[in-house]
């Protein structure tokens, strides 16, 4: 994963952790009956769901990148 890669990524793992504190906000805190555990609960599952989709991205790139060396290595292979 490439620097710009990594940028990307992490700006969009923190726009889903907006979204889902924006979401749990509006949809779910309601639900508990106490607001200290609401907030904890939401930041802990806006953490996971923004570390989850770094991973996910992190993993995606880098299998891009081992299929797009092991289609140069066959590209060089078949010319020589």
């Amino acid at each position: 994963m490439n620097f710009s890669q990594a940028w990307d990524a992490g700006f969009r793992a923190v726009l889903i952790y907006i979204g889902v504190v924006f979401v749990w906000l509006g949809l779910i805190e309601h639900r508990f009956g106490d607001q200290a555990t609401s907030v904890t609960v939401m930041n802990i599952v806006a953490a996971v769901a923004a570390v989850a989709f770094f991973i996910r991205a992190f993993r995606r790139a880098k299998a891009e990148r081992l299929k797009a060396e092991a289609d140069v290595r066959a590209l060089m292979e078949g010319e020589i």
